[in-house]
This record gives structure tokens, C-alpha cells and sequence, in this order.
């Protein structure tokens, strides 16, 4: 397992020929925003049950907490720490109380309730126990576990061995299913590549209840099949790549922000990193390609799930087998991903902020609708634009926040592959270097 020690620590961002300083600070500037926002937003009252639960979204919603939201609070300690935005002592404290909360909350064989009361951890009314969600808080008490040591590492693993991977396995289809609610059973499946690539690497490294690499394979197999292929258009194209059902940006991004996938390639030769840079150029380019049909699709890019004039909706770009969008544009798609995209993504984040109506406490709002340029394309929208988000969502601000330490120094891949049940987990599903 030593192998997977040698693929971090190398920052492929740096460029001492090429830098943008206007961009970069612009880009740190989101980045300590975003850290404001959970220090400001999560319950850290120290005489409350709840103490560590991320708000799910801010100003509204104010007793609902995200569990995914909560894993990228966890991990965005370091961040602030290696920042100078908190102390170490601070960080280390705020740490090992969540993590204190989360091993006496409700849990199903170790999965977490999707979203719960910010005091009392009581789940939210209809909320399902959710697999990716809990893989998604589990990755940032990693990141914080191999930051701080000692008890938060050890309560890291408390909460990871007694997760159950195979409570949530559809044995009939090998796959696992998307959601499970007491009252209803289990629902869905994760039958196509997207946010889920995480947990496979979770659930086959785990020390108690591992998976193998059959799970994996089994969506691989479907994504080969039948989700592949090349953007094209009269004036962009793309090589080939796997997309997501919807398009959306969000799900080539979660699970990237924790695991590095740059320089390793799966069993079919498979490179995640750029895997997800093909899908974000092809968001890019069919906004550029459908600018004669909204606004801000003129200087602006980034569909994925996110608030829009008319609820919350996840947008997204072909390739796709089911997509949609209507002018709306998330920042945080296009910021995060910097990484894949940097020039791509400097452009669009000069021009958010030129927005004032985009911009606030924490940095940029959710998302934003400029509306058609032709007001007959779409009345509906066109009556209520333009219109910018009054929310900041946890998980959106959170995972713009990794992406941008990640490209900083890259500092959540490494503190995350440092950890042996990710480097088990890799190996078994049979990750080599590239």
C-alpha cells in the first residue's frame, strides 16, 4: 500500500509564468468567505446537543443542518488553520466536539438521517437515511482525523467502522441503492456514475464491513455502456468522457474534492481527474453554444443543482440522458472547478464579480438568472428575472471551499489519501499509478 503514498504532495497548479493575481485573489477571497460562512452559520454553542451541525443553507431554513454540509465544515478546519483564519487549538476543539456529537446521534447501521435538527440532531420530517450524504460527512472527518490526530482520529473511526456497507447493497442488481427511508423501504439505485464515486472507495476499505470491487464494476460496466461520449458542436468539441445522467457539474466535483485522482487510472485505464475535466469543458462549451438563448450564459458558466427563480432544481449540460436549464447559473460550479478548468474558471469568476447582487457576507450567493434574451423563448422565467439567490447552501460553499484548498496547496488530497482505509479501498478496486 505504499504506492498511494507517492501520488500526493505534487501541485500541478502552479504556473510561476502565469499567474493572475486579480483571479487568485478574488479566489482566496471566496475561499476565507466560505470558511466564515461555517464558522459563522454551524451550531457551535458549546451547551447544545447539536454542537458541529452545518446549517444546510443560510439565512433561510435556521434549525436544519446537512450531514453532508457538517463533512465539509470538518473538513475545512485545516483549511483555516493553514490560513491563519483559526487556531489550531480552535480547530482541533471544534473538531473533536462535532465528532462527539455525531458518535451519540441517531444512525441505521452507521448512516446518518440526509438532513436533521441544528439543536437537538432530531431528524428532519421525511428525511431519508442517505448513503452518499453519511460517505460525504465520513470524507471530511477523514480529512480532519488525519489533520488533527489523536481523539478526532479516533472518533473518525468509531463512526466509519460501524458503518454497514451492506445494509444499503441491492444484492439482486450488485448496486447500491440511492435512498432508504424506515417508512418505505429503499428506493433507486446508483446505477450510473456521479457524485457516488466515493463511496466505493470507502466501502472497499473499510476495516469491518468491506465491499470488494464487484459494486464498482457493476456501475462501471453500465457507464461504459451506455455513458460515453464526446461533446460536440459547430464550434466546441471534446474528447470522450462518462458523464452523469443530468449533466450537472456537482457530480464530477464531490467526490474529486477528496480523492486524488490526477495521476492514478482504474482497471480500464480510467482517469477520474480528467475524466471530469472533458464534462466541465462540455458545460462550458454548451453554455457558450446556447449564450443567443440566455443572458448570462454570455459571460457566465456553470449548470449544476442549484436555488433557481422558481425553487431548486439540478440543472445541467449535454452530454446527459436527461437535462435541463433555463438560464440559471451556479458560481459555485464554475469555481470549483479551478482545478480543471483554471482559465475557464478566472474568467467566469471575474465577471461574477462585477454582480453586487451576487455577493454578500460569505461571499458569492447561490446562483443567479439573468433571464432569456428573447423574453417570447421563455415568459416564465423572463417574468421573474433578473433574479439572484437570497441563499448560501452548505454543500455548495463547501465544496467551492475544498476545491480551491485543493488548488491552493493541495491540501484536502493530501491530508485525505494519507489515510490507510482510502489506500485500501484504492487498491481494491484496483487504482494504479498512470
Amino acid at each position: 500500500m505504499l504506492f498511494f503514498t507517492t501520488l500526493v504532495g505534487c501541485n500541478n497548479n502552479s504556473d510561476p509564468g502565469k499567474v493572475d493575481t486579480k483571479s487568485e485573489a478574488l479566489l482566496y477571497n471566496e475561499a476565507n468567505n466560505t470558511f466564515l460562512y461555517f464558522m459563522e452559520t454551524t451550531n457551535f454553542d458549546e451547551n447544545s446537543i447539536g454542537y458541529g451541525m452545518a446549517r444546510d443553507r443560510y439565512p433561510n431554513s435556521p434549525s436544519l443542518s446537512s450531514i453532508a454540509a457538517t463533512g465539509f465544515m470538518l473538513a475545512s478546519l485545516p483549511y483555516g488553520v493553514e490560513n491563519n483564519l483559526i487556531s489550531f487549538d480552535e480547530a482541533k476543539h471544534k473538531a473533536t466536539k462535532t465528532l462527539n456529537t455525531l458518535v451519540e446521534m441517531e444512525h441505521t447501521s452507521g448512516f446518518y438521517y440526509h438532513f436533521v435538527n441544528m439543536k437537538t440532531t432530531n431528524r428532519s420530517p421525511g428525511s431519508e437515511v442517505s448513503i452518499i450524504d453519511t460517505g460525504l460527512l465520513l470524507a471530511g472527518a477523514i480529512v480532519a482525523a488525519e489533520y488533527f490526530k489523536g481523539e478526532v482520529k479516533n472518533q473518525m473511526q468509531v463512526i466509519y467502522d460501524r458503518i454497514n456497507w451492506d445494509f444499503y447493497i441491492n444484492k439482486t442488481r450488485n448496486m447500491f441503492y440511492m435512498g432508504y427511508q424506515p417508512e418505505k423501504g429503499f428506493s433507486g439505485a446508483w446505477d450510473h456514475v456521479s457524485e457516488q464515486l466515493l463511496l466505493y472507495v470507502l466501502a472497499a476499505g473499510s476495516s469491518t464491513y468491506p465491499t470488494g470491487n464487484s459494486l464498482y464494476r457493476t456501475v462501471k460496466s453500465i457507464a461504459n455502456s451506455n455513458y460515453k461520449g464526446a461533446y460536440r458542436s459547430t464550434n466546441y468539441e471534446t474528447d470522450t468522457y462518462i458523464y452523469s445522467y443530468n449533466g450537472s457539474l456537482f457530480q464530477h466535483q464531490f467526490s474529486h474534492a477528496f480523492i486524488d485522482f490526477r495521476n492514478i487510472v482504474d482497471k480500464d485505464n480510467t482517469n477520474w481527474h480528467e475524466n471530469a475535466r472533458q464534462a466541465t469543458l462540455a458545460n462550458y462549451y454548451y453554455t457558450k453554444d446556447n449564450k443567443e438563448k440566455y443572458k448570462a450564459y454570455e459571460k457566465a458558466w456553470g449548470l449544476s443543482a442549484s436555488d433557481h427563480p422558481k425553487g431548486y432544481l439540478a440543472f445541467g449540460a449535454e452530454l446527459a440522458k436527461n437535462s435541463t436549464h433555463n438560464g440559471t447559473i451556479a458560481p459555485y460550479a464554475s469555481i470549483a472547478s479551478v482545478n480543471y478548468t483554471k482559465e475557464l474558471t478566472f474568467e467566469a469568476l471575474k465577471y461574477f464579480d462585477t454582480l453586487e447582487e451576487l455577493k454578500g457576507d460569505y461571499g458569492y450567493k447561490d446562483a443567479f438568472n439573468l433571464g432569456p434574451v428573447d423574453p417570447n423563448y421563455n415568459p416564465i422565467i423572463d417574468a421573474v428575472t433578473p433574479w439572484y439567490a437570497n441563499d448560501y447552501i452548505g454543500i455548495d460553499k463547501g465544496i467551492t471551499l475544498l476545491m480551491i484548498a485543493n488548488y491552493q496547496s493541495d491540501l484536502i488530497w493530501n491530508l485525505f489519501m494519507k489515510n490507510e482505509n482510502v489506500k485500501r479501498g484504492l487498491e481494491i478496486l484496483e487504482f494504479k499509478k498512470s
